[in-house]
């Protein structure tokens, strides 16, 4: 094999490992399931289960498809839902909250000239906003 497609081509155990393979009448050219190799998750099922309940944990999830925690935390990355406000929400915003969120910029800024409402707010994180009065 390596004098017709060249030395790098392929290294020799895995020729050796090809070969007896094949000696054994072994033709299936996919790799075979081992212990520690990632369990994928069906991303429509995870899809309906969300939307079923949209307060499940990431824990119920993975009991329920007999996977690991972890494995549904990738498969939610994967289909763009974070957890927020103690519920699953896509990650992108739809028109309608766009549409929302300009809204409040605009009255923010329309308040912030007439009397300085920002020098008003604290913030903490993303969750939840304080006021001083």
């Amino acid at each position: 094999m390596c004098e017709s497609l060249g030395i790098n081509t392929v290294s020799y155990d895995t020729v050796k490992v090809w070969f007896r393979k094949f000696k054994d009448e072994n033709f299936d050219i996919e790799d075979e399931s081992r212990p520690g190799r990632a369990i994928k998750v069906d991303c429509e099922q995870l899809k309906q289960i969300i939307n079923q309940d949209r307060n499940v944990s990431a824990r119920i999830i993975a009991l329920e498809l007999d996977v690991c925690q972890k494995t549904i935390v990738y498969a939610l990355k994967r289909i763009n839902v974070t957890f927020k406000f103690n519920r699953w929400v896509p990650h992108e915003l739809t028109a309608e909250d766009k549409l929302k969120r300009k809204a409040t910029c605009l009255a923010l800024l329309r308040d912030q000239r007439k009397g300085k409402i920002l020098d008003r707010i604290v913030t903490r994180d993303e969750k939840w906003v304080a006021t001083t009065m």
